[in-house]
């Protein structure tokens, strides 16, 4: 017996084949290619998946699941895709229908996010608790909910959208059309933009040295981690700003535990302070007793082993 996952992002198609007990045997990856549309790149994930399978010498017929993770918004009880952001072209797709026709294997789709916060439970610094919130900041910001150790989807599978969470009505445009949302004060594009305002506003920065179009999230925390007190100034207004928006979860949901990785966490300290003060400001003490907030164990194959443990599930339903 074995099980499929795949992990697909905008720029990159990541298929990982498992063992009967999830553990990963093989990993391949190639290019999505999003711009050519879903047929195509459907067409790539189905080769991929024959190619994984081939290398790691599993016959078809021995697997009993595929799990497929992709950015939102998805509907899992449904199996479609409505219309993410980095895959045009993708609305209102009967993913579960198409890659199970294609390929062969049951197949079933979840938020990306969300398999994250799953493989996190199963297989890493979430074994063992029951109310758990991942949180991921990077270019953007998603998080996933697990209550009463059962993956929490909502209605229509856009439960945990903390990024969107608008925490300054009059803030800056984010990418859902909205302003003032955590994930425009607080995502690694937004340290970057806040930090390219500074700029135009005639800030003393070493980021100045920065060569168009201007510094990045992670150009920000090697100012700050130089001493440069503008890029600390930066970093820490992104903190408050995502220490609010934890805040909100923690009264919401009440976790024992937050799991909050992504790149932008990378900047330590100078961020993790004033995350760790907003958060206590804005949530009831009593919701923060016991709570824990701990880094993610399974790196950069999270969403591959979410996936695939969302597969094992499903075999058993």
């Amino acid at each position: 017996m074995a099980y499929v996952g795949i992990d697909l992002g905008g720029t990159q198609l990541r298929v990982a084949v498992a063992d009967a007990e999830g553990r990963i045997l093989i990993v391949a990856r190639e290019p999505t290619h999003a711009e050519q549309g879903p047929d195509r790149v459907i067409d790539r994930i189905a080769a991929a998946v024959a190619g994984a399978l081939a290398q790691a010498g599993v016959d078809r017929r021995r697997v009993r699941c595929l799990g497929i993770g992709l950015p939102g918004p998805v509907d899992p009880r449904r199996g479609l895709v409505h219309s993410p952001a980095n895959l045009p072209g993708w609305v209102d797709l009967p993913l579960n229908q198409i890659l199970t026709e294609r390929t062969g294997i049951h197949s079933y789709l979840h938020h990306d996010a969300h398999l994250a916060a799953f493989g996190e439970l199963h297989r890493g610094a979430g074994r063992g608790s029951r109310d758990m919130v991942y949180v991921t900041v990077s270019t953007g910001i998603g998080a996933g909910l697990v209550l009463g150790g059962e993956l929490y989807a909502g209605a229509r599978g856009s439960a945990g959208e903390v990024g969107h969470i608008v925490i300054q009505v009059d803030g800056p445009r984010c990418n859902c059309g909205n302003r003032g949302c955590v994930e425009a004060l607080a995502s690694g594009t937004a340290i970057a933009r806040e930090a390219r305002e500074g700029l135009r506003r005639g800030a003393r920065t070493r980021l100045r040295r920065i060569p168009a179009p201007g510094p990045t999230a992670r150009d920000v925390d090697r100012a700050a981690r130089a001493g440069d007190a503008f890029a600390r100034r930066v970093l820490e207004g992104a903190g408050g700003a995502l220490g609010v928006g934890l805040g909100t979860l923690v009264n919401l949901f009440n976790p024992e535990m937050i799991v909050i990785g992504g790149s932008v966490m990378n900047a330590g300290r100078v961020l993790t302070e004033p995350m760790r003060a907003a958060m206590a400001r804005s949530s009831f003490a009593s919701a923060r007793q016991g709570l824990r907030i701990v880094r993610p164990r399974l790196g950069a194959d999270v969403g591959l082993v979410g996936a695939i443990e969302w597969a094992r599930l499903r075999s058993r339903s």
